[in-house]
């Protein structure tokens, strides 16, 4: 995702997931495929840091199977993600996804 208002659309309009690193705005897409977003507030580190996490976060939504219909995903980074391991990362995306796959159940 590119533009703001995809972005404020999805915050809007969409579920929320909130996990014990990451939260996560689902909402419905008109596109063909799914679309990411990452928010890292400079709060969590140098440049260095929010792009080797924003990197981390693309990485594991290209490997998720669970967003495979036309849906925008917005993923905001929460204090102390920057200090995490990337296997800890995961499992709170991979839980978070299945929880947005399943409807938003827990």
């Amino acid at each position: 995702m590119l533009r703001r208002a995809d972005y404020l659309g999805t915050y809007a309009s969409g579920r929320r997931f909130v996990g014990r690193w990451l939260v996560l705005f689902v909402r419905p897409a008109a596109g063909a495929c799914a679309r990411l977003g990452v928010t890292i507030t400079k709060k969590t580190g140098s440049a260095v840091v929010r792009n080797r996490l924003r990197r981390r976060l693309r990485e594991l939504f290209r490997r998720n199977d669970g967003f495979r219909s036309a849906v925008d995903v917005v993923v905001n980074v929460r204090p102390g993600a920057e200090e995490t391991t990337f296997a800890e990362l995961s499992r709170d995306f991979q839980k978070l996804a299945a929880r947005a796959g399943a409807g938003g159940t827990p």
